[in-house]
């Protein structure tokens, strides 16, 4: 393939204009969109241009990796590539489910508990909080973070304070989001407020890595400061992606009305305790949480697989 190929100029020009998500992530899109565009020159198309890529030329060269026998999940990860691209220049005609390119969602759901316990979570960061470090207090927010919010590790990283919470009381999340994807969080907590506080406090520039610091630096000290104290798989059982699985069953409950299925020994134990909290509504409004989860956690309408990771399996 040329090196002056136009979808792949296009490419490199999309993510030198695009801000969103780490270096590492824009680096990994580019290297899926040359797979694309490899692999749609060798299937014959000429398409030149981004806005003008469709549903026939992804569907074909999915075919084609499908044929070849890609693994599933990597094909997934070249089709995130491609629709960044598509996005930033305003093309939105690609499917987002990727059942509709004949990709299955298969992903194994052990309805395990893996959030980080309450407990756990609150002497950690009371730990950090009274530390006279800035940068234990910086984790301490970086936490508060993940657990109120919801947010990915990334997305705490480079959450900034003054220019998220918006006017009407919502939260934008647009720094650190997979595929560069913005959301916005509309039902906001008081301990939410309190963490999008405490993160102001300890800013440094446009957010909560230290001046000075790369993110990879940054997610060294982390991770360090994190097993220091205790919050660790091999500690308490969960990495600290378990406080986004905390947010994830409360709000469920904040919803529902009843815990989600990853809180039972078995499935026959959840509907009998879902049934007995909504009687026959259960199931509506376990479809509706988790469709909400979904869209304040930043994943797609087709990634039930997904949310049940955090939840346990759905009882459709």
């Amino acid at each position: 393939m040329p090196r002056t190929d136009s979808l792949m100029l296009g490419a490199i020009r999309a993510f030198k204009f695009t801000k969103t998500g780490s270096a590492k992530t824009r680096y990994n899109h580019l290297r899926e969109t040359k797979r694309f565009t490899e692999t749609l020159r060798e299937l014959g198309f000429g398409v030149k241009r981004w806005k003008n890529i469709s549903n026939k030329h992804v569907g074909a060269v999915v075919q084609h990796w499908k044929n070849k026998g890609l693994a599933v999940t990597t094909i997934k990860e070249y089709l995130s590539g491609v629709r960044c691209v598509a996005r930033f220049y305003k093309n939105d005609r690609i499917h987002q489910d990727n059942s509709a390119f004949g990709i299955e969602n298969r992903v194994y759901v052990s309805n395990k508990d893996r959030s980080v316990d309450q407990a756990v979570y609150e002497r950690v960061v009371s730990e950090l909080k009274t530390s006279a470090d800035i940068n234990d207090n910086r984790v301490a927010a970086q936490l508060h973070l993940q657990r109120e919010l919801g947010l990915r590790k990334e997305e705490a990283f480079k959450f900034d304070p003054k220019k998220a919470l918006l006017k009407d009381g919502t939260v934008l999340i647009q720094h650190g989001t997979k595929g560069g994807q913005q959301r916005i969080i509309h039902k906001i907590s008081d301990r939410g407020k309190e963490a999008i506080v405490y993160a102001k406090s300890v800013l440094s520039g446009k957010n909560t890595i230290p001046n000075g610091m790369t993110e990879r630096q940054w997610e060294r000290r982390f991770y360090s400061t994190l097993h220091t104290h205790g919050l660790s798989k091999k500690s308490c059982g969960a990495s600290s992606h378990g406080l986004r699985h905390a947010h994830a069953q409360e709000r469920y409950e904040q919803v529902t009305g009843f815990e989600p299925r990853c809180k039972f020994e078995s499935r026959e134990a959840f509907t009998s305790n879902a049934r007995a909290k909504a009687g026959q509504a259960w199931i509506k409004l376990d479809q509706d949480a988790r469709g909400i989860i979904k869209s304040e956690l930043g994943h797609g309408p087709g990634r039930d697989d997904v949310v049940s990771q955090y939840l346990g399996s759905s009882c459709k």
